[in-house]
């Protein structure tokens, strides 16, 4: 962990160390997210929107692969399913339980 010591100034502004803007290339002009986690405030910098948007595709290719791998187990399950009730009609109707 690395941490130095910032002064809050009469308008709430603070200025980030240079040293931990270099470690996390902070520079002019960047957007940061400040956040309250675990009672602490946490400033980190802001995604890029080409961060986003590969965030985006990766989770849309986890998921959709996904999604797809359900609906064909489920596909299976159905027939599966289909054929156990036609057994057991079968069975029911020739008066066998």
């Amino acid at each position: 962990m690395f941490e130095s010591i910032a002064v809050v100034g009469e308008r709430g502004q603070i200025t980030i160390p240079k040293n931990i803007r270099d470690i996390k290339g902070i520079k002019a002009r960047d957007k940061v997210v400040v956040k309250i986690e675990d009672d602490k405030v946490v400033v980190e910098k802001a995604l890029g929107k080409k961060q986003k948007e590969e965030l985006m595709r990766e989770y849309y290719r986890k998921y959709s692969d996904r999604d797809r791998k359900i609906a064909e187990e489920w596909k299976w399950v159905s027939k599966e399913a289909d054929e156990m009730l036609d057994d057991e009609e079968r069975r029911h109707s020739s008066g066998k339980t």
